[in-house]
Protein backbone atom coordinates (compact mmCIF):
# COMPACT_ATOMS: atom_id res chain seq x y z
CA UNK A 1 0.00 0.00 0.00
CA UNK A 2 2.77 2.40 0.59
CA UNK A 3 3.95 2.54 -3.18
CA UNK A 4 0.42 3.71 -4.04
CA UNK A 5 1.19 6.94 -2.12
CA UNK A 6 4.62 7.66 -4.00
CA UNK A 7 2.83 7.29 -7.34
CA UNK A 8 0.16 9.45 -6.42
CA UNK A 9 2.58 12.89 -7.37
CA UNK A 10 3.23 11.06 -10.84
CA UNK A 11 -0.29 10.74 -11.46
CA UNK A 12 -1.24 14.15 -10.39
CA UNK A 13 1.34 15.88 -12.87
CA UNK A 14 0.13 13.43 -15.26
CA UNK A 15 -3.28 14.53 -14.54
CA UNK A 16 -2.16 18.35 -14.87
CA UNK A 17 -0.25 18.02 -18.20
CA UNK A 18 -3.49 15.91 -19.70
CA UNK A 19 -5.77 18.43 -18.83
CA UNK A 20 -3.42 21.28 -20.55
CA UNK A 21 -2.77 19.37 -23.65
CA UNK A 22 -7.11 18.80 -23.79
CA UNK A 23 -7.48 22.66 -23.52
CA UNK A 24 -4.84 23.22 -26.02
CA UNK A 25 -6.47 21.29 -28.24
CA UNK A 26 -9.53 23.24 -27.74
CA UNK A 27 -7.96 26.53 -28.66
CA UNK A 28 -6.43 24.83 -31.84
CA UNK A 29 -9.88 23.12 -32.75
CA UNK A 30 -12.18 27.21 -32.29
CA UNK A 31 -9.43 27.91 -34.65
CA UNK A 32 -9.43 26.29 -37.04
CA UNK A 33 -13.20 26.61 -37.07
CA UNK A 34 -12.97 30.26 -37.30
CA UNK A 35 -10.66 29.44 -40.59
CA UNK A 36 -13.07 27.11 -41.97
CA UNK A 37 -16.15 29.93 -41.71
CA UNK A 38 -13.68 32.38 -43.34
CA UNK A 39 -13.10 30.38 -46.31
CA UNK A 40 -16.93 29.96 -46.97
Amino acid sequence: MEYIGLLAPIAFVFAISALAQVGSLKKEVDELKKEVKNKK
